[in-house]
């Protein structure tokens, strides 16, 4: 039921940025939550890759001299993606199309993020995945990947 009120919120979320896709990301590359548009990407690489990009750059933060960097946006021809931090372990990632809509995609999702911080609290307790079940599904999927190809 927890779960249930994450995905609403990250509907919400998506609704009113007017996103194509948007996603909870653990710092270790899993995704927690989807909502959108899904027929178009890879959600498992999608989200170890963001991770992976995520990471870079909160090294480069470090070097220039931050704490950290909270907010990384990438613009791209045809869609473009807003990836914030929610907490320590987590991070928010909205996929939109329109460029214009960046101001916008920033303002909702800010306003968002606590609201989800809070929600994703409240489930964090009953969601602990056996480590050695999530390797096995990995192990798995990563077969599948390569058997598409």
């Amino acid at each position: 039921m927890q779960q249930v009120d994450l995905t609403q919120r990250l509907s919400r979320l998506n609704q009113d940025a007017e996103a194509r896709t948007t996603m909870l990301i653990t710092k270790q590359g899993n995704c927690l939550v989807s909502v959108g548009d899904l027929s178009y990407l890879n959600v498992t690489a999608i989200s170890a890759l963001v991770a992976g990009m995520f990471s870079a750059t909160q090294e480069v933060a470090r070097l220039v001299g931050e704490d950290h960097f909270s907010i990384l946006l990438q613009q791209g021809e045809k869609r473009n993606i807003h990836l914030s931090l929610v907490d320590d372990s987590i991070m928010l990632l909205i996929i939109f199309d329109d460029a214009m809509a960046m101001g916008k995609v920033r303002y909702v999702a800010r306003k968002a993020v606590r609201d989800i911080a809070e929600a994703y609290d409240s489930t964090k307790a009953g969601t602990e995945i056996d480590g050695e079940r999530f390797k096995e599904f990995a192990i798995s999927l990563i077969d599948r990947i390569f058997e598409e190809k």
